[in-house]
């Protein structure tokens, strides 16, 4: 299994780092900062290719592994904004960019359990529990009946529902499938697809978690499965056939895909309204890891009285909310992070900021406070919006 490495093995790759600051920026011309770890102060060591830096002298023996360290490590968000600038990486060994060695990082920490206080909870439920986040029965979402078919040829992925946010948002995209009279099938076994536990560094109970998982998804090869977490659809198309034997994944649908489609064939019908002006934020997981950032746009374009302004960094130039940082190297790490992208979308002059990830609408709802109904998911203000 690709995912079952030392820190060491990866000596080559690590060595490979130019230290040319490249991981810190986006695309040219405009080259915006887009590493969250190096926002506050613009510290090389605090970068993904600081974190390289790091890695090789702990390979030496040249420094310790310790608390401080594992808080900075896990102040790395995995948002993949270096994977995308940085080939050197990949020389050694191709299928480990930048943000996979720094979880590689984070599993070295949770094996000298040097893990934030933030994650304690999450691997004492591991220990004590087993494999899977949230183990247990879990509510299925109440798919209505007029759509729901078992031998549907889309299939709706619902897993990995850590918090309300989640449900919140799949309420209203079974209202949308309800509207397009769109029939499903639902995929919801409970748990955690592994994406939380790979982004920790929680390797260790991957590999079993994966290939029971995979297994019946595979049984999904001639259909497509409708996604509305995009993390989980990063883990199980990027990263399922690394971790499990023989695994080939269905088709996947990002549920943006679908809406735009909808809008497109009249299927969805826009209702009265006031005008308003919305921003987008591309999640991370969705433009980066699925290079999916169009279909979105389309959606919110679609409605006459929406008018839809860019945020300045967007696509896979986007710029992190921040939520899957755990460490506390810089106090108030994911909430200044999430200030920072929402002073932006302040300065874009917009009323709604619509995002496609329930992560980040739960943090940035969080930060807004008093004022978070400002933030948006896509398939709630689209429910709003549509009859």
């Amino acid at each position: 299994m690709q995912y079952s490495l030392e820190i060491a093995e990866l000596h080559g790759s690590i060595g490979g780092c130019l230290h040319c600051n490249s991981c810190h920026y986006g695309n040219w011309p405009e080259n915006h900062e887009i590493c969250p770890i190096y926002s506050p102060d613009h510290t090389f060591t605090h970068s993904a290719g600081g974190l390289m830096f790091l890695a090789k002298a702990l390979i030496r023996n040249q420094m310790e592994y310790s608390q401080h360290l594992a808080e900075l490590v896990y102040s790395c968000s995995a948002c993949r904004g270096c994977d995308d600038q940085c080939n050197m990486m990949r020389s050694t060994n191709p299928l480990m960019p930048l943000s996979d060695i720094i979880r590689l990082l984070k599993y070295e920490m949770v094996k000298r359990d040097l893990v934030p206080e933030r994650l304690k909870s999450t691997r004492k439920k591991i220990r004590e529990e087993g494999d899977l986040l949230n183990k247990g029965e879990q509510s299925r979402p109440q798919v209505p009946p007029a759509i729901m078919d078992e031998q549907a040829d889309t299939v709706l992925y619902a897993e990995c529902f850590h918090g309300g946010g989640q449900w919140n948002v799949f309420v209203s995209a079974l209202n949308l499938l309800e509207k397009m009279e769109y029939p499903i099938a639902l995929h919801a076994e409970g748990g955690c697809c592994g994406s939380t536990l790979f982004d920790h560094g929680f390797w260790d109970e991957l590999p079993g978690l994966v290939q029971q998982k995979a297994q019946r998804l595979g049984s999904y090869a001639d259909k497509r499965l409708l996604f509305v977490n995009p993390h989980c659809q990063e883990f199980t198309t990027n990263h399922y056939g690394v971790i499990a034997d023989d695994y080939q994944p269905p088709t996947g649908l990002h549920i943006s895909e679908l809406l735009a489609e909808a809008l497109k064939e009249g299927r969805l019908k826009e209702r009265d309204g006031a005008g308003v002006k919305v921003a987008y934020h591309d999640p991370c997981m969705l433009a980066r890891g699925l290079g999916i950032t169009e279909p979105p746009r389309e959606v919110l374009s679609s409605f006459a009285a929406v008018e839809l302004v860019e945020l300045e960094r967007n696509r896979q130039n986007t710029f992190c909310c921040g939520s899957r940082a755990a460490g506390e190297y810089f106090s108030g790490f994911r909430e200044r992070t999430a200030r920072e992208r929402l002073d932006e979308f302040e300065e874009s002059g917009a009323d709604i900021l619509i995002t496609a990830c329930h992560y980040c609408k739960t943090l940035f709802q969080q930060v807004l406070g008093e004022n978070r109904d400002r933030v948006k998911d896509l398939c709630e203000f689209v429910d709003e919006r549509t009859q």
